[in-house]
């Protein structure tokens, strides 16, 4: 559920959110590096909890394999890289080559 707050921004409110990071630095940034920050805080305080993977693969509540845990980490891991991917991709330039000298922008070898 989502509510409304009031904000210092151009925009009077946005809506609140479940979590306490995004909703505490809501107004101050582009609602884009909210989610992003409150996506990085997240990450990073699971880095500091999570288990060994026989750990993980123990908390199940259900009959879970080594193989099929794997499978999910690392398809949850490639669709965060995805979603990251075209979020930032409207931001990155691509390397232009000189065709003249065969290098790119940085003077190294095309």
């Amino acid at each position: 559920m989502t509510t409304a707050m009031r904000t210092a921004s151009p925009r009077p409110e946005r809506p609140q959110t479940d979590c306490a990071l995004a909703d505490r630095v809501a107004g101050m940034e582009t609602p884009m590096l909210t989610e992003m920050a409150a996506a990085t805080f997240h990450l990073e305080r699971l880095l500091q909890s999570v288990g060994t993977p026989e750990q993980e693969l123990a908390a199940y509540t259900v009959d879970m394999t080594a193989a099929r845990h794997c499978d999910y980490v690392l398809g949850a891991a490639d669709r965060i890289r995805r979603a990251l991917d075209k979020l930032t991709a409207p931001y990155e330039t691509p390397a232009t080559t000189n065709t003249e000298t065969g290098t790119d922008q940085s003077g190294a070898a095309a």
